[in-house]
């Protein structure tokens, strides 16, 4: 992890390439290659690499950069130009003001899934005791931040794929939850038990007819289980709101994430299979992005 101090280590040999040079550099071919955010995303890159915070690499700038690092930035930078995320490359991602590791086998958690962390803390914050699901847990971010938020939390978290399960327990150690924390190897809620409060899920929901128009750093480098929702993109859906019932308590509630334009389709097969709505919810980009349902 990068250190706080503003200077770079005067080890090992030195080039004549200054860090402003190597940053302009790397940020004009990172351009020139169509990635977004070529500025931001070598200055991510060379901030790892010479262990500095990224807003501090401007005090850094006339500073000649060291040898081994040109290499190791050289190395990253070229990654990177090949489509790798830069969360990909660095394996972790911030996610509600907590570091999480990340492994092949997890989707890189995106911004929108912090919305709702917060749907579910408004239900079952403040210290509210509770035992839930995290259904295709990935990383462990969902229920890893729920159980730091909200130490009366008590979870299981299921997914499918060993490497997934494997960061959310390296996760739930990180952040002291790892004793209220039980993980399965299941699909969606086979093998669990209930009653729980509640039950959460970001499942696949891309139709698999759209993963290949996907962009190629999410085609590429997250994994297909996270992602193909089957031929309509609802097929994690349906198998959710038809297990969920009965893990449920009286009451308990469901809340899912959905992807653009299901939020009719997954309303209608709500009401298909006797789900009671509490509320939807939009992202920062105003689209349908979260429905609350409750046991009936």
């Amino acid at each position: 992890m990068p250190s706080e101090h503003a200077g770079i280590s005067g080890e090992g040999r030195m080039t004549g390439v200054t860090v402003q040079e190597l940053l302009s550099g790397a940020g004009q071919r990172l351009a020139a290659a169509g990635i977004e955010t070529p500025a931001l995303d070598a200055r991510i890159l060379l901030a790892e690499v010479l262990s500095v915070e990224p807003g501090r690499l401007v005090s850094c700038g006339r500073e000649m950069a060291p040898h081994d690092a040109v290499e190791m930035f050289e190395a990253l930078v070229g990654r990177r130009l090949a489509g790798e995320p830069v969360h990909r490359i660095l394996g972790r991602r911030e996610f509600y003001g907590r570091t999480f590791l990340l492994t092949p086998e997890c989707l890189i958690p995106r911004p929108e899934t912090e919305l709702l962390v917060d749907r579910v803390l408004q239900d079952f914050g403040e210290g509210l005791p509770a035992r839930f699901v995290d259904v295709g847990c990935g990383s462990g971010v969902i229920c890893v931040s729920l159980l730091a938020e909200n130490p009366a939390l008590s979870a299981v978290a299921t997914d499918l794929a060993g490497g997934a399960l494997e960061a959310t327990g390296v996760n739930a150690q990180r952040h002291g939850v790892a004793d209220r924390l039980e993980m399965v190897r299941t699909s969606f809620l086979s093998d669990i038990e209930g009653p729980f409060a509640f039950i959460v899920s970001n499942p696949p929901y891309i139709a698999t007819g759209e993963m290949a128009g996907l962009s190629r750093e999410v085609r590429e480098h997250d994994p297909d289980l996270a992602l193909d929702g089957g031929p309509d993109g609802l097929e994690a859906y349906r198998a959710i709101l038809s297990q969920a019932h009965g893990r449920l308590r009286p009451a308990g509630r469901l809340y899912l994430e959905t992807g653009h334009g299901q939020h009719d389709a997954i309303m209608q097969l709500a009401k298909e299979l006797r789900w009671g709505i509490v509320s939807s919810h939009l992202d920062l980009s105003g689209r349908e992005r979260m429905v609350v349902l409750e046991k009936r």
